[in-house]
């Protein structure tokens, strides 16, 4: 073909048809930059032990965030959040509200569940007078004023496991509220987080990924259980299931691949103490890996640590189970090798081995109520523990 007949590519024009000014030209190139760059941290993430968390600090850099979230919600049989990344918010503090409920009462997410399965929306919507906390509940009003956010932005999606997915992010009031490009960016953005998305959870629902694992605990004589980055259950050991069975406390859902907990507050804090060692959140626990769970007979104690696969990434947590019904109780000279005590606090802690309280220690030692708790305050400063359940796991560790 003649040189002078080859088609010319057409120039970029701004909007009044007019060839567009190269500070246009940069701009456009700046998007795109920052989209590469946004896309390339996204796939990243899909066999990346942090999950999404490199992405979220992508995000933050490129687009000058506050905070930002991205939360996976179940919304039927029952509306609750099931697990999700977040920066910028006080450590566990997602995990938290995610398994506490508390996350519904968020606006952005409200918003996102109430315009169903797709939308991508940002609270000024590119109006830089607008007033974020004006239209906001008193519980999102809150915390906005007290972070300084001027805007919100949102994307959210139905996965084919039919999960609600919203990424969240927040800007400072330091900032510009999100403009109409940038609006258009996540616009673009969007698809590729349903296709990250999806390939990180067939991946670590994946039973292949995990034969050997399943295939080591079904084994185990030990009631131990193992969950996968999305909270899942892997596998259980025959012992784990029996212990739920003998006691009528959970049962293992083979189909959910959950653990059903009889008791709903035990349910709520398991499952909010195993997100937060999935997503390394370990500093906002209150008790370090440990949970009590009440029976007819002495409580069992769970036990959470998080294991690193040497083959892959995979971030799982073990689950172990103590029950102190099948084991002898120590005697007081035992508990007196172990911490520092008098014969008379020993026999307290005896009591609280057993699963009693203040009150029903000081009746089956016949001493007054004040005593018992004097003696536990003792035992708690000369051991240097801050919560009486520090201590009798402790000593169940040791003296069992």
């Amino acid at each position: 073909m003649p040189p002078d007949n080859r088609p010319q590519p057409a120039p970029i024009v701004a909007a009044d048809d007019q060839p567009a000014e190269p500070e246009l030209l940069d701009a456009l190139d700046t998007q795109t930059d920052t989209f590469d760059r946004l896309v390339t941290s996204l796939y990243g993430c899909v066999e990346n032990n942090q999950g999404f968390d490199p992405f979220l600090r992508c995000l933050r850099e490129e687009l000058a965030l506050a905070s930002c979230s991205l939360a996976v919600i179940q919304k039927e049989p029952e509306l609750k959040g099931l697990y999700g990344w977040a920066l910028g918010y006080p450590p566990g503090v997602v995990p938290l509200m995610l398994k506490t409920g508390l996350v519904f009462k968020d606006e952005a997410i409200a918003r996102a569940l109430a315009l169903g399965p797709s939308a991508v929306f940002s609270y000024a919507d590119g109006d830089p007078e607008h007033d974020v906390l004006a239209d906001m509940s008193a519980f999102s009003r809150t915390w906005l004023r007290a972070a300084g956010i001027v805007d919100s932005a949102t994307i959210a999606f139905t996965n084919k496991f039919q999960h609600q997915i919203v990424l969240v992010l927040n800007r400072h009031k330091s900032h510009a509220v999100f403009s109409r490009d940038e609006m258009a960016l996540l616009a673009r953005l969007k698809k590729h987080t349903e296709i990250a998305l999806d390939l990180y959870e067939r991946l670590h629902r994946s039973e292949q990924v995990f034969r050997d694992l399943k295939s080591s605990i079904a084994v185990l004589k030990q009631p131990v259980a193992v969950f996968s980055p999305v909270s899942l259950l892997i596998s259980a050991s025959p012992a784990f299931e029996q212990i739920g069975q003998r006691y009528e406390v959970f049962r293992v859902n083979h189909d959910t691949r959950q653990i059903e907990f009889h008791d709903q507050a035990f349910a709520q804090e398991f499952y909010t103490q195993l997100m937060l060692f999935i997503t390394g959140k370990t500093s906002a626990l209150d008790e370090t890996d440990t949970l009590y769970l009440h029976t007819n007979a002495l409580p069992l104690r769970f036990s959470i640590t998080p294991v690193h696969s040497r083959e892959n990434d995979n971030n799982t947590t073990l689950v172990e189970i103590f029950d102190p019904n099948e084991v002898r109780t120590p005697t007081t000279a035992e508990i007196r090798k172990v911490i520092t005590a008098t014969e008379a606090e020993a026999r307290v802690c005896l009591a609280l081995i057993k699963g009693a309280d203040a009150a029903q220690a000081a009746r089956e030692l016949d001493l007054a109520v004040s005593t018992v708790r004097t003696n536990i305050k003792s035992l708690l400063q000369k051991n240097n523990f801050n919560r009486q359940v520090d201590l009798i796991t402790h000593l169940l560790r040791i003296c069992s």
